[in-house]
């Protein structure tokens, strides 16, 4: 899948199963980049975060975040420490480096596509 494509996934399937996942050892897995700042990588299933449990974070653990606990509590406190999310990177591919509340609008929007 392209860059585009894992991102539309990986919307379509948080809203439908209303859960994502991060990487955790004792700590969040996170990411920077050249300007600094600390990115938050997350995948739509447990399986696709497994694949990236290697290298820097062999360690660590695929962990669950609820859709409702990232919506009010991640995003909020992702945006107050000026953190980014990575949407769906693979041991290949880099995933889509987007702010949480760019990520959180197409999630709301895909969301109302629900009710």
């Amino acid at each position: 899948m392209s860059e585009d494509e894992r991102y539309n996934y990986f919307i379509r399937k948080v809203a439908d199963f209303e859960e994502l996942w991060g990487l955790n050892d004792d700590g969040w897995a996170l990411l920077g980049d050249n300007d600094d700042n600390r990115i938050f990588p997350v995948w739509p299933e447990k399986e696709f975060a497994v694949l990236c449990a290697v290298d820097q974070w062999k360690n660590y653990k695929p962990e669950v975040i609820t859709l409702d606990n990232f919506i009010e509590k991640w995003i909020p406190g992702m945006t107050n420490d000026k953190t980014l999310v990575n949407v769906f990177l693979t041991p290949n591919a880099k995933g889509t480096v987007t702010s949480p509340k760019d990520l959180l609008d197409y999630l709301q929007e895909e969301l109302e596509q629900y009710e």
